[in-house]
């Protein structure tokens, strides 16, 4: 059992519940089941009021890179507030977005030389979907009014951004007759990421998928804008791992059709695969590029939507030619946010960093391996440092019924454990900090083996 609540956190619940609007919750839950009062944030713990500390497993929502409360961040952060809190972006500029460009570029693909600054994920990828359609017009290609995306992707809650990910489910479906035109395309996943795979028929699926795919482009290739993917692995849609095979396929697609690539990684970016961007791993470079999450290493709401001198050239003329891209936030390039920014980019410069990831990798493949001994688990995969796997109700083999939420129920016990995991339908993950301590992981895993 938890330890109990301290007594003034009865009346803070109340007020949460008369007044407070969660995300992703059906409100009536939490007459019954309040939210979890955390306190504080140490390391790769999460510390809740009464006491406990629990591993934060998802990084809170895939966000945390170095840890809570890293020295240099909160440092920076404390400096930069005192100096200059805020100002607008438009007709100004100031020291911390310019020293987040010159260490955020040489990490990049070469070709993307523009930097565009908002707000999160959503709003680059808004960005980064506006622009690639202004600049189709604006280079006279004025027939190109749609996207095209992976089928079962998300890339944010906006309505542009919902438009282009997956809509037949819960989040999405709703508001079909408001979004955009989108043509989605399947691929399919990579069996070579399971811990346990798999691969009799694989080179014969892998080339069929690049068929269907060059079979996609030639459909419907002359009326898109872009094409927007997650690379690597499609995170909201369930943990897919999709071939690097694939990406290059997409990226000469989009090439010889004149479509623009937008590559979404506001989930992968930063180390969470292994590389510093996933798209590395498949020597990509993409037209657009939305980054967000980790970019303040989870600290503070900030992201950069990057574009090529090519793209950027289409938007250069007098005010009078109508040709700028006339978007922005109020928040645009917070100074803030953009000191965090830089000292997080110079913990990967000054903290191994990336080789904490490749032990994390170890630690994720040897703790998935030991879960697929439990016979609610299936397709165990790994990459990078992200771990997942299905979960089915072991006395049929079947997906459990939506009704009985138990990836909920999961999620609240392992709490009682001191383990933050949050399945997102039948897909259980893990995807911590960086710096967690490998010995952590494989804790977890022994966590949920117990609780399966």
């Amino acid at each position: 059992m938890p330890t109990p609540l301290p007594p003034d956190w009865t009346d803070r619940l109340a007020l949460d519940r008369a007044h407070v609007w969660h995300p992703f919750t059906q409100m009536q839950v939490h007459e019954a089941d309040p939210p979890v009062p955390v306190v504080g944030g140490e390391g790769c713990d999460l510390l809740l009021a009464n006491g406990e500390r629990v591993l934060d497993g998802v990084s809170s929502w895939w966000t945390c890179l170095h840890g809570h409360g890293h020295p240099r961040l909160v440092s920076a952060l404390e400096r930069q507030a005192a100096k200059l809190d805020h100002v607008m972006f438009a007709g100004f500029t100031h020291e911390p977005a310019l020293e987040l460009v010159v260490r955020l570029r040489p990490k990049l693909p070469p070709n993307l030389t523009r930097a565009f600054f908002s707000d999160d994920g959503s709003t680059a990828v808004e960005v980064a979907l506006k622009m690639a359609f202004q600049a189709q017009l604006q280079r006279g290609e004025t027939g190109r009014d749609r996207f095209g995306a992976l089928r079962g992707g998300y890339h944010g809650d906006t309505l542009g951004a919902v438009g282009v990910g997956e809509l037949d489910n819960f989040m999405t479906g709703l508001f079909r007759p408001l979004l955009l035109a989108c043509e989605r395309l399947e691929v399919p996943e990579d069996p070579r990421r399971e811990v346990s795979p798999d691969l009799a028929g694989w080179p014969e699926r892998l080339e069929a998928a690049r068929q269907s795919m060059a079979a996609f482009f030639a459909t419907h290739g002359e009326r898109l804008a872009a094409f927007i993917a997650e690379p690597l692995i499609q995170c909201a849609g369930g943990m897919r791992m999709w071939p690097p095979e694939l990406l290059q396929e997409l990226r000469a697609q989009c090439d010889a059709f004149g479509v623009y690539l937008i590559l979404d990684e506001v989930a992968t970016g930063f180390g969470r695969t292994g590389t510093f961007l996933a798209s590395e791993q498949a020597a990509v470079a993409p037209d657009l590029l939305c980054l967000s999450k980790g970019l303040t290493g989870g600290t503070l709401p900030l992201s950069m939507t990057w574009a090529t001198e090519e793209l950027y050239g289409h938007f250069w003329g007098t005010p009078a030619s109508g040709r700028a891209f006339l978007h922005g936030h109020s928040y645009t390039g917070n100074p803030i946010a953009c000191a965090v920014a830089c000292a997080s980019l110079a913990l990967f410069d000054d903290e191994p960093v990336l080789a904490n990831a490749a032990a994390l990798n170890e630690a994720m493949t040897a703790a998935f391996t030991a879960l697929t001994a439990h016979p609610a688990v299936r397709q165990a995969r790994v990459l990078g440092t992200i771990g997942a796997c299905r979960l089915v109700d072991p006395a049929t083999g079947a997906a459990h019924d939506t009704e009985d939420r138990f990836g909920w129920r999961l999620h609240r016990r392992a709490l009682d454990h001191g383990l933050l995991v949050r399945p997102m339908g039948d897909c259980l993950y893990l995807l911590p900090p960086l710096s967690t301590p490998p010995a952590r992981i494989h804790e977890a895993a022994e966590t949920l083996l117990g609780l399966l």
